[in-house]
């Protein structure tokens, strides 16, 4: 049996424990679910127009298309009746939700028909499922996620607290997975291409232009820099900007000080010690203006907390 990673209210609330387990038969699936399986033709269903991935591994659809091969179509796709479709050769068309490599996989193992659950969703529900059955097996690459999730904020006009609700992922996640895409289009590029990761990237957000983050990420990448290595790399030209002296070593006690505030603000905390009598700083992320808010509530209650015992 397949052991997946937890996905809050994910895939399996999303459609009702239809594809909970892909050792399951689809008739024991689908009277469980109530949900409707049918046999449709392959050439009767259009690829998703929601479909949040745009990568597909050839050598793992062609081991794919093998197992299928053997052992069939275990777990049902997940389509919805094509808008305005009418009947075609006497058969419904339909709109593929979930399970694009399992339909490409059958095509190269020359399946004409496969098992579906018919679902009844709009397009805002079609994006969801999609975004969710792709998390829940980690298909989808950074890029192709953080857009995924903008076209949910953009499109349906969801805020970033009920995408992370309805994907089952924490609101922090959803805000910097959309706000990777401030980055100029070459360095997504790099990510795709693995050549960074996002945690290499994700300082870059803070420089001052795209040409800055650019060369920042060439400078990454050709000295394999790690992503620790990337922040104190970006920090430094901030400080430098800022008229701050650059830090060659870190103070072990400022250290602990910051770790400790991460843990109990659950954010990024900086802390800058300058010298003689110019004041330091201690720096906050957030996140959008609702995270602000959350934020300033939180050190107002220990503000009055430390007065009171004060």
């Amino acid at each position: 049996m397949l052991n997946r990673r937890p996905l809050g209210r994910g895939l399996d609330a999303l459609i009702e424990n239809t594809v909970a387990d892909m050792t399951a038969a689809p008739a024991a699936v689908a009277a469980e679910s109530g949900a409707q399986i049918v046999m449709a033709r392959l050439a009767h269903i259009s690829p998703s127009p929601f479909q949040p991935r745009i990568t597909f591994d050839s050598e793992r659809l062609q081991e794919l298309a093998h197992a299928i091969e053997s052992q069939g179509v275990i777990e049902p796709l997940i389509v919805r009746k094509a808008s305005g479709a009418a009947q075609f050769s006497g058969a419904e068309r339909y709109e593929l939700i979930a399970g694009e490599r399992r339909l490409r996989a059958a095509k190269i193992a020359g399946l004409e028909t496969v098992p579906v659950v018919i679902r009844e969703l709009d397009d805002r529900g079609a994006l969801e499922m999609s975004i969710v059955e792709n998390l829940s097996r980690e298909d989808l690459n950074a890029v192709e996620e953080s857009r995924a999730l903008k076209r949910l904020h953009r499109d349906f006009g969801l805020g970033h607290d009920e995408i992370a609700a309805r994907i089952g992922k924490s609101r922090p996640y959803v805000s910097n997975a959309i706000r990777l895409l401030e980055l100029p289009e070459e360095i997504l590029e790099m990510i795709v291409s693995n050549t960074l990761t996002v945690g290499q990237v994700r300082p870059l957000l803070s420089l001052e232009s795209p040409q800055a983050q650019i060369a920042a990420a060439e400078e990454i990448a050709a000295g394999k820099i790690t992503a620790r290595g990337a922040e104190a790399m970006v920090g430094n030209r901030r400080r430098k900007r800022a008229g701050a002296p650059a830090r060659n070593e870190a103070d072990p006690n400022l250290n602990a000080l910051a770790e400790g505030m991460q843990r109990a603000l659950k954010r990024k905390v900086r802390i800058v010690r300058r010298r003689g009598k110019t004041p330091g700083r201690i720096e906050l992320d957030f996140y959008d203006e609702n995270d602000l808010t959350a934020l300033a509530s939180a050190l107002m209650v220990q503000a009055r907390t430390a007065t009171a015992h004060a």
